[in-house]
Order: structure tokens, then sequence, then C-alpha cells
């Protein structure tokens, strides 16, 4: 961390001054006109992501009531992140980027200034989907976001805050929670067993909350509109606020590694991978096919063992979220997670009839948006008695209901794209052509009922229909695809010959 003339620190350290001549442009914010710069040391062993101040944030900050000594100190750059190309660490410096707020360019977390993220890829800007980061979940990805996490789970980071010699945190692969000089190593995976709880307890606190909230308002209003209604017949089960939120965070104990010695040797592989891939690219290239087959059969185990379970949509929605591999599948080009559970429009004054769509994703390298609708394996894709007898059955309306549903957004978005855009400061982001994509029951066993449902899919030109089995399905002929040698399909296609 750097000082200034006047002693104060600011958001990052101060930059070597050794810089190669070229500059990339690596984003512009699209509400104040600020923009961040990447750049090289001249040796190539070091990147540095800088935030640059303009004019317009400026006075945006100085109207917010920001701090005005930081907004002078910001007419050099602010050091936003840096890379280590030799030891694969990223390091960010995680400070407040809205310029319309009093908090502008201060740190978020206090003492702890900065997050380091270990076994990183350099950071590259693609010239459709900008500068990304593949972070934890619950980090912030985006650069303007200031990174650091979602205010929902600030406390994972504020537990360390005060900490005597304790100025960084960093996300490690290892079993334990330990201290290295100053900054504390936090296990990933100690990291999301942490993470889930606090939302766990932030959801009970939540649904706590609002259970009291109903129960005040049925006995409020109910006394005027039910005849007979007494103040206090509403009463919500005897639970306390403290009980809920201890029950949220009941697991007890901190995860370990299954395996100490399969995670020192998964670690020790992550350390080498630069020098492995210099020195035996093949062998690196069959372990990285045999880590991703091995992936793929566990995700059809599990698949298969969940859609023989009566789940609910909210479950099969963060499913696909959290194994984002499976959309990937349905589309025949290179796909991003965008977001789940995305406004699209349809929004009033008064907030009315805002539409959400299950997940937005970019199809291809145009940055184009592509809507999936998420059902659940239990819902019916055919009425129960035949349109025409004896043969012919007409689509559900739950199947009706979901393709009229997708149209609707799509419309919506793009309607809408261009605030959306601006909204979440994506410019790459477009809706020229948004593929729409329903993933709903199962696939009927009678013939007619295929035939029938067949039918229906075959007509919709804007919505492709597809049942859990067949995507299951996909994933199979992917693992079989990928398992056989060239040769075994050379003999495979001979035998059809």
């Amino acid at each position: 961390m750097a000082a200034n003339k006047r002693g104060r620190e600011v958001a990052g350290p101060e930059k070597e001054d050794t810089y190669t001549s070229e500059r990339i442009a690596a984003g512009r914010h699209a509400e104040d006109d600020s923009f961040l710069v990447l750049e090289n040391t001249s040796d190539g062993k070091i990147q540095y992501l800088s935030y640059h101040l303009s004019v317009k944030a400026y006075d945006r900050a100085k109207a917010a009531g920001a701090d005005m000594e930081l907004l002078d100190e910001s007419s050099h750059p602010c050091i936003l992140a840096e890379y280590s190309v030799e030891t694969r660490v990223l390091t960010t410096y995680p400070i407040w980027l809205r310029s319309n707020q009093t908090n502008f360019l201060k740190r978020k977390y206090g003492t702890i200034s900065r997050i380091s993220f270990e076994g990183e890829n350099k950071m590259e800007v693609d010239k459709y989907i900008g500068l990304f980061f593949g972070l934890p979940t619950g980090f912030h990805r985006k650069p303007f976001e200031g990174f650091g996490v979602d205010p929902r789970i600030k406390y994972l980071i504020d537990a360390f805050r005060n900490l005597p010699g304790i100025v960084g945190i960093t996300m490690c692969d290892d079993d334990q929670i330990s201290v290295d000089g100053d900054d504390v190593r936090l296990p990933v995976h100690i990291y999301d067993y942490a993470r889930l709880n606090i939302n766990r307890a932030h959801d009970a606190a939540r649904d706590f909350a609002n259970g009291e909230k109903m129960a005040y308002l049925k006995n409020l209003f109910m006394p005027y509109v039910v005849p007979g209604y007494e103040p206090n017949d509403f009463e919500r089960p005897g639970i306390d606020l403290q009980d809920t939120i201890q029950s949220a965070l009941a697991k007890k104990g901190i995860p370990r590694s299954r395996n100490t010695n399969n995670s020192a040797a998964v670690r020790s592989v992550m350390r080498q991978v630069a020098e492995i891939a210099q020195d035996d690219p093949v062998q690196l290239f069959e372990l990285s096919e045999k880590i991703q087959l091995a992936s793929l059969s566990t995700l059809i185990d599990n698949m298969t063992k969940e859609m023989a379970k009566s789940h609910r949509e909210v479950f099969w929605q963060t499913y696909f979220e959290k194994n984002s591999f499976i959309l990937k599948v349905l589309f025949g080009l290179p796909v991003v997670y965008y977001t789940s559970q995305a406004t699209v429009g349809g929004m009033g004054l008064k907030r009315k009839g805002e539409k959400q769509a299950d997940f937005l994703v970019q199809a291809g390298m145009l940055g184009n948006l592509a809507i999936v609708e998420i059902k659940t394996t239990e819902t019916p894709l055919l009425t129960r008695d035949p349109y025409r007898p004896p043969s012919l059955y007409g689509p559900h309306p739950e199947l009706t209901g979901g393709t009229n549903q997708l149209v609707d957004q799509k419309l919506r978005l793009i309607k809408g794209i261009a605030a959306k855009k601006e909204e979440d400061e994506e410019p790459n982001i477009q809706a020229w052509s948004v593929p729409c994509i329903l993933i709903i029951g199962r696939l009927p066993e009678k013939k007619d009922e295929k035939r029938s449902f067949e039918i229906y899919r075959g007509s919709q030109k804007d919505v492709l229909i597809i049942t859990f089995d067949e995507l299951l399905a996909k994933l199979v002929a992917l693992h079989e695809f990928l398992v056989n040698k060239p040769s075994e399909l050379d003999e495979d296609i001979a035998k059809l010959v």
C-alpha cells in the first residue's frame, strides 16, 4: 500500500516505472466515463490493472460528498489488481467505485487492503467480453465493481479486520486456515463452506422477519375485512429468531479434504503446471483429458440420481447454476455463463410486472444473449386426455405457458437491451437474435404421446424444447465420444457402412 505526500494511504501500491509503451484499454464505465488500463512491466513478469478517473466521475463524486483528499490523489492511476506471471498470483485491492456515493475510492474492508488468488491466469482483454475474472463464487468478477465480495457475505472478509499485523487474505487450496507473514491463507473449500452457511443464516433471518411482518399486518387489517376476526387470531409458530439463525448455522466443524495425500498431489501438479506444459505438453493434455472425463462421469451419475427425485424449480435452477457446463452442451457455439434470475424487462413505474429469466448466457463470440428457462422433471408435457381421440394429445398448459413465457422474455429483452447494457455496464452484450431454450419434463413413454409431443415441439420456431432425459442423454453421448479412441470410432463407423 503506497502513501501520498501527506502520508495518507491510497488504494493500491505504487506502480513501477518499467512499463512497456503498450497500454491496453480494458473497459470504460458507461455512467461516468472512468476507464481501466492493463499494462505490463518491461520484463513481462508483472501486470497491473489501473483505474483512471474521468472529469465526469470526479464531478459526480464531489457532488455526492466523497472524500476530497482521495479524489485529489486519484489524479494518478489507482491500482485495482496486479498479477505475477511467475507465481500465478492475482492480487486485488478492493475499493468502492460508485462515483455517485460518498464512499467512492475508499477501501471496502478497512485494514484488509488486498485479497489474493493463487493459480490464476494472466489478465487478458477479450475483444468480445472484455476483462473477466474467474474468481470463486461470491467474489465480484467485474473490475468496475471494485473487486471484493458480495455485500451479503462481506462478514467473511470483515472477520479478519483489525487483527494485529494482518493486511491481506490469500485464497488458496490448503487444507487449513493459516497465517503467512501479514496474510491469512484462507482455503477456498473452507470459504465455500462458510459462505453457504452465511447465506443460509441470512435467508433464515429474512424469512423470520417476513413472517413477523405478515403476522402484524394480518392482525392489523383482517378485523376490518373478515367478520368476527379478532386481533391476534393469526399466530405464528413459537420460534425464536436466535434459534432460527443458529439452526441455519448448525453444521459443526470445518470440512477437511477427504484425502490429504490426494489434495497434496493436486496442489503439487497445479504449482508445476507451467513447467509440465513446457517439458511434456502431451502428458499434461492426457492428464487434463482424464480429469475432464472423470468430472463428466461424476456429473452424469449425479444428475441421474437427482432426476430420480422430485425437486422444485428452484433446485434445478441452482443445480444448473453450479453445473453451468450442462447449459453449454445445449449450444453449438462457445458459451459464456452470464447471469441467473436476470431481469429482462416489463417493469412499470410502480415496479409491477417485472420479468425474470432463469438464465442468460452469451452464445457465440459476438456477445449475443440467449435465454434458458428451467422447469422440473415432473412438469407434464401433454394433457391427460386426448385432444382428438384416440391418438392426438394437446400440449399441457405448463408447456405452452413456458413457451409463451420465453417468447415474451425474448421480446422484452430485445426491446430493453439498450437500457440493460447501460445499467449492467456491459456494452458488449447484444440481443440481435436471441435463442430461447426450455428445459422441461421427461419424454413420454407411449408412442401416440411421443408423436403428439414431437408435433408440438417441431412447430415452435422461436423456442427449442428439450426434456431433462434428452439433456442427460447429450451428456452421456459426449462422454462416450470422448472415451472412445479414434480407431474405435472408425471401426464403429465401418460397421455401419
